[in-house]
């Protein structure tokens, strides 16, 4: 979905609502940014969108709802205290100052304003305290903005809501800091909104690939590729198996024929023996034709073994190669495959090559080797038919092309419709709680796109069916022709022909217009399923990032310090983006602990990519301990650091595994990291302590509880080089400033880059980044910063109450 239609989620467009709650969530500036604006495309869990962002725009849903009563977890946490406090006048106490609202917060400054009516502190599941305030009139959270702006006056909250979209516009300046105001003036919402066509609702005026990020599923077209049929030919066994495969069928045919022709001759024998010896003979010919049973069912045995084993060879070896072909795949192909078209070439694709493929390759030879058998033993017994049964192989051969070929593109239809299906089920399973919270007719919109999903993988199977009755009907019309053909020439034969030879002769064209039928149905779906080799190749061949391991690129001490030097670094996330990091430039000494902050969107978590590599930088350098980045395996290069993300991932497993996957530490240190991030006391709660299971995603476990878990892990590898990204934004703040203590103890010697929106998680650093649009705009101890009296960091302390916290240990050391 785009911005816009996750904002709307089903409720029809209003433009000037619509801009009331984009600007009372703050999100204006943001989607000046963007491409595409509101139409930018959401990538599969909010890929392209930071965490800020996510979390705004999930709120702009919910004000534009206008539901009665609001349930809000933590959308603050994510924001700096500058768009907190524009959120919180704006949306909490504007648009929707006539709702109910829950919000579950952290926030100190939102805990302790007049504005909240009442506060209930949630403790081990109880409501241990519970505090009514009255309503007052109050500066709302920090009584900055009038000092700030003398020649303004403060807008009052109820003149600031009307119901004039541009009266929010009005008192902008009164809340928000210069340094964030919009570079675009009066053009804000050229820059914000697509073009829109006021007398055509819901018709856009620009093309529709702008701001796309999810690129339609390719879909080859025509025959399979030689290329495929080889690259399954090798993965099978090549020349060895197939002489292999050939060789079995011949010799299990060669038997089946010689039992058929030596049953006729036997049979043929009572008319010229007496019974005596017919009798006599029995035995012989019963044991000839036991022994050729035998050994034509020893054959078949052998063959199927074969085949299976062959096609479960190529199988493996294919969804191994599609495995390490996507582990080493950057980013931006996940970001453009939704999960849903991933696991239809895992779990759809692979379930072909690993069962239909083999079965399909097994039954066509079986079929051809019947049918070239029984065509050359009926033309050996009754030459002249070979003059009507060559010609018919031509219609077969005519009506055959016409079929294969759509029955080929059906089969890729069904394929592709078959991705959507799975990409809404897997996220309507992930946003479950956002669709059910919204009401039973969001239920049942999500219920009908997916029978909409249904009905077009359904319609390409139902063509695909069709599409066989077609065939056959007429494959068995001509069967039916060629059967009274070969019939007509048996009875009138009759007199140069003995029993047994008619009996084999007729049991054979009963065959043949069978097999011609299957051995044609069995190419069909042969060349249908190869659509499924052709689809993992694709996925197999996708463009790879950077060598995981240059060798002799660094010593295996590297690195041994924790040095980071960024020289003029620009960073976008696809060729032809904007960029989000623009001409950075600046030096980390090993062990400094550094500050990252900035408004949501400026870049901070772009570093992070940049850093890593997860992406490659558009122009510059970093340098890590004195070696380029850019030389280093990115195996390597990731292992010497340690991330602790905004959002964890935990996978399903138990939780040693996650904490220590190789096996590297003991009980005692997996313990030991567990306490220092106060974590113990939950997993002790588990009765399998450290075998217990992380369930899906650590469903089982919150937010804040999976950024501990992923800190403990942190600090058992014990890198030179740290970067915390928004790490404690989900936990309370005396656990916060607990952990800010182990950190500065467990992670002295190490290099740390702490990316926050909580000031106070950074203000005891050497240094503060600070970013705006994707430069560096200030960068120096965070009293160095303070004491000029302005800029954006500055502001964001004014705005969050914590210049005394950094004034005060400077005063009282004057």
């Amino acid at each position: 979905m785009t911005i816009r239609e996750n904002i709307l989620f089903g409720l029809p467009y209003d433009r000037v609502k619509y801009n009331r709650v984009l600007d009372a969530c703050a999100l204006q500036k943001d989607l000046t940014l963007f491409a595409a604006g509101d139409r930018t495309e959401i990538g599969s869990k909010g890929v392209n969108v930071s965490g800020g962002q996510k979390a705004r725009i999930s709120l702009a849903r919910a004000a534009y709802s206008e539901a009665d009563i609001f349930i809000l977890d933590s959308p603050l946490s994510a924001v700096d205290a500058i768009v907190q406090n524009e959120i919180f006048t704006k949306c909490f106490l504007g648009l929707l100052r006539n709702k109910t609202i829950f919000l579950v917060t952290h926030s100190p400054e939102i805990i302790a304003s007049p504005y909240v009516d009442r506060t209930i502190e949630v403790k081990d599941g109880q409501l241990i305290e519970v505090i009514n305030t009255d309503k007052q009139d109050a500066d709302i959270l920090i009584p900055a903005y009038k000092a700030r702006n003398p020649s303004s006056d403060v807008v009052e909250l109820d003149e600031a809501v009307s119901d004039d979209a541009s009266a929010t516009l009005q008192y902008l300046d009164v809340l928000i800091s210069p340094s964030f105001k919009s570079p675009f003036g009066a053009n804000v919402e050229e820059n914000m909104f697509t073009p829109f066509d006021e007398n055509q609702p819901q018709t856009y005026n620009e093309d529709d690939t702008r701001g796309k990020l999810v690129v339609a599923e390719e879909r080859e077209s025509g025959r399979v590729s030689q290329e495929v049929f080889l690259a399954y030919f090798n993965a099978v066994g090549g020349w060895t198996t197939v002489l292999a495969v050939l060789t079995i069928q011949s010799l299990w045919q060669g038997l089946q024929v010689s039992s058929d022709l030596w049953l006729s001759a036997w049979t043929s024998t009572g008319v010229t023996l007496t019974t005596e010896e017919f009798q006599a003979q029995a035995k012989y010919h019963i044991g000839v034709y036991s022994a050729l049973a035998i050994g034509s069912s020893v054959m078949v045995v052998v063959r199927v073994l074969t085949v299976s084993l062959a096609g479960l060879r190529a199988s493996k070896m294919m969804f191994d190669d599609m495995t390490k072909a996507l582990l080493g795949a950057p980013m931006k192909v996940f970001d453009r495959n939704p999960v849903g078209r991933i696991l239809n070439r895992f779990s759809g694709d692979v379930s072909t090559v690993d069962s239909r493929l083999p079965n399909n390759f097994g039954a066509f030879l079986s079929n051809m080797f019947v049918l070239l058998f029984a065509f050359g033993t009926t033309i050996y017994v009754i030459k002249a038919l070979g003059l009507v049964l060559l010609p018919l192989l031509w219609v077969y051969y005519s009506i055959a092309s016409l079929y294969i070929q759509p029955a080929r593109e059906i089969e890729r239809l069904t394929k592709t419709t078959r991705s959507p299906l799975i990409t809404h089920l897997s996220e309507s399973i992930d946003g479950a709680i956002v669709i059910r919270s919204c009401g039973d007719k969001h239920v049942r919109r999500f219920e009908r796109l997916q029978h909409r999903n249904v009905d077009r993988n359904l319609q390409t199977m139902s063509c695909g069916e069709l599409a066989s009755l077609w065939f056959s009907f007429r494959i068995q019309m001509i069967s039916a022709f060629m059967l009274l053909v070969t019939t007509m020439s048996l009875v009138y034969m009759r007199s140069y022909l003995s029993a047994g030879l008619v009996g084999l002769v007729f049991q054979y064209a009963l065959q043949i217009t069978g097999q011609l039928e299957s051995v044609v149905q069995m190419w069909s779906q042969l060349e249908t399923a190869m659509v499924a080799p052709e689809r993992v190749a694709e996925y197999t061949n996708v463009v790879q990032e950077a060598p995981r391991v240059v060798s002799g690129a660094v010593p295996s001490s590297w690195p041994e310090s924790g040095a980071i030097k960024f020289d003029n670094v620009s960073f976008r996330y696809k060729p032809n983006d904007p960029l989000v990091l623009k001409e950075v430039s600046f030096e980390v000494k090993s062990g400094e602990k550094i500050g990252i902050v900035g408004r949501t969107g400026a870049g901070k978590s772009s570093l992070t990519m940049a850093l890593f590599r997860i992406n490659e930088i558009a122009s510059g350098a970093v340098e890590i301990a004195g070696v380029n980045a850019a030389t280093v395996g990115v195996k390597t290069l990731r292992e010497s650091m340690a991330i602790i993300p905004q959002n964890p991932i935990l996978f399903k497993g138990t939780l040693r595994a996650y904490l220590d996957p190789f096996d590297e530490y003991t009980d005692a240190q997996l313990w030991e990291a567990l306490e220092k991030v106060k974590m113990t006391g939950r997993v002790s709660q588990e009765e399998k302590k450290l075998e217990s299971t992380i369930e899906e995603n650590g469903e089982n476990y919150s937010v804040g509880e999976r950024q501990m878990l992923c800190m403990a892990r942190a600090l058992l590898r014990n890198c030179r080089i740290v970067v915390m990204d928004e790490a404690t934004a989900a936990i309370d703040h005396e656990t916060d400033q607990n952990l800010q203590s182990v950190i500065r103890t467990e992670f002295a010697s190490s290099t740390v880059l702490t990316i926050a929106h909580r000031l106070d998680t950074v203000l005891d650093a050497d240094r503060i980044m600070v970013f705006d649009q994707g430069r560096l705009a200030q960068c120096d101890a965070p009293q160095t910063l303070i004491s000029q009296g302005s800029g954006i960091f500055f502001e964001l302390c004014q705005e969050g109450g914590y210049l005394d916290k950094i004034q005060s240990p400077t005063s009282g050391s004057s």
